[in-house]
């Protein structure tokens, strides 16, 4: 009796442990997968044995200049694709080596990509050169001592035919840079290649035949000449749309150089981080070179007006650059509705590419700064009666740069160390004594009324 109490207490405990399994416990699979946890979806890709091809959708890229500290995409230009995962650019990675952005230098880098199933792709190589950037250059002491073994007062030169222009220039001697302050001028252009509208001061829809310019040069071994000159633009046409101007219209800069090397000859390749282009139509080794920024940048045009510090300094030897910092933009009328009727940007500080000149922070050295009205193709000759003028221009100081016991420091472009010349005739001029504390002047251009 007691084995039969037994047996039905087991028989009761086991239906009641039944009835606790939850209903909703799958079966267990008779025949289970080996990889329960891969997708066979995912199981082609990891079984591929195909690698991934890296090539460059831009050919350009290949080889780039960049500038110092810039923002620079190191992957811009390339393009992965796999044979199942199509597109797989967003996975390339790249062994920098020692490439640094502040550094200059030229340096290569080796792109490479995986797919899912860890293929390498083929390396591709990029070659990028790391260009130097000068910052603004500082407002040096200024200098009011004896030099010793200053140079001599300079002669006048002989007058350079082909132009109206008021030169003031400095002794050849150990001077590594000029600057100066200065107001830009209103100019009435009066001769073009065509008729134009004489109600306005410059017609933009013209060809103009007198360029009025604002400049600075220095003579080592050869003559550099750098600055603003009046140069064609970005203009709105009268239906409204965006054309490349047929005179000039705005002060643009630009930069004129002779060498033996490094000439830098080349077009505009934004893409690549030139936004400028230098040309020469010289033969031989020696080059006469002109350099213009993409007309593009309307932040680099300056208008009467414009309170400006141009700056032309030798950053190392043989080499030149300019250098334009904004000091305030132009309240004139005139100024503020061209800007705003052709949606140009605020004007911005300029600095052009570092150029080659050779002799310049070696050898002694003339500076010169420059009023002009430049004629079209008339260089060398005697000048064209012209009606054209610019209204007064106001040098607000002139400063040679000069390393005096190790440091640099301002010292005063006046007629102590310095000459100048109004060429053609004097007459064509209205120019105040250059000030002999600042080396500020002003003046004027008016041809036509001797």
């Amino acid at each position: 009796m007691k084995k039969i109490y037994s047996i039905l207490l087991i028989l009761l405990l086991i239906f009641t442990l039944i009835g606790c399994i939850p209903n909703d416990v799958p079966n267990p699979d008779p025949n289970p997968d080996p990889n329960p946890d891969v997708d066979p979806d995912e199981e082609k890709y990891l079984n591929d044995t195909f690698s991934p091809i890296l090539s460059f959708s831009d050919a350009s890229k290949q080889t780039v200049s960049v500038n110092q500290y810039s923002d620079f995409n190191v992957f811009e230009g390339l393009r992965a694709l796999d044979n199942l995962e199509g597109d797989i650019t967003d996975k390339i990675q790249v062994d920098l080596g020692e490439f640094d952005i502040t550094k200059p230098g030229t340096y290569e880098v080796v792109f490479f990509v995986l797919d899912r199933a860890q293929n390498v792709s083929n390396q591709l190589i990029k070659s990028i050169t790391v260009i130097q950037v000068y910052p603004l250059v500082e407002k040096y002491p200024v200098f009011t001592g004896i030099i010793p073994n200053e140079s001599p007062i300079p002669e006048k030169p002989r007058v350079f035919q082909g132009a109206y222009y008021h030169r003031v220039f400095s002794s050849r001697d150990y001077w590594v840079g000029l600057e100066a302050e200065f107001t830009l001028p209103m100019p009435d252009i009066n001769r073009y290649q065509s008729t134009f509208n004489q109600n306005l001061n410059i017609d933009p829809f013209s060809k103009n035949l007198d360029n009025p310019s604002i400049y600075m040069g220095g003579n080592a071994t050869f003559e550099s000449d750098v600055g603003l000159s009046l140069s064609t633009v970005l203009v709105k046409n009268q239906s409204g749309s965006m054309v490349i101007s047929t005179g000039s219209y705005a002060f643009r800069p630009f930069w004129r150089y002779i060498t033996t090397s490094n000439y830098d000859i080349g077009g505009y390749d934004r893409a690549n981080g030139r936004f400028y282009a230098v040309s020469s139509v010289s033969t031989g080794n020696t080059k006469n070179m002109i350099g213009n920024w993409d007309f593009n940048d309307t932040q680099y045009y300056f208008l009467p007006g414009d309170r400006l510090r141009m700056i032309l300094y030798s950053p190392k030897p043989g080499y030149l650059q300019l250098q334009i910092e904004v000091l305030e933009k132009s309240t004139l009328e005139y100024s503020l509705n061209v800007r705003s009727y052709n949606g140009w940007k605020d004007p911005e500080n300029f600095m052009s590419p570092v150029f080659s000149s050779p002799g310049n922070g070696d050898i002694k050295t003339e500076f010169k700064r420059v009023n002009a009205i430049d004629q079209s193709a008339n260089e060398g000759k005697p000048v064209i009666p012209t009606t054209s003028s610019v209204g007064e221009m106001i040098w607000h100081n002139t400063y040679l740069h000069r390393k005096i016991d190790g440091k640099l420091y301002r010292v005063v472009l006046n007629m102590n160390r310095g000459n100048f010349i109004s060429a053609p005739l004097e007459s064509y001029f209205t120019a105040t004594p250059v000030d002999p504390t600042t080396g500020g002047q002003t003046v004027m251009i008016h041809p036509n009324n001797a």
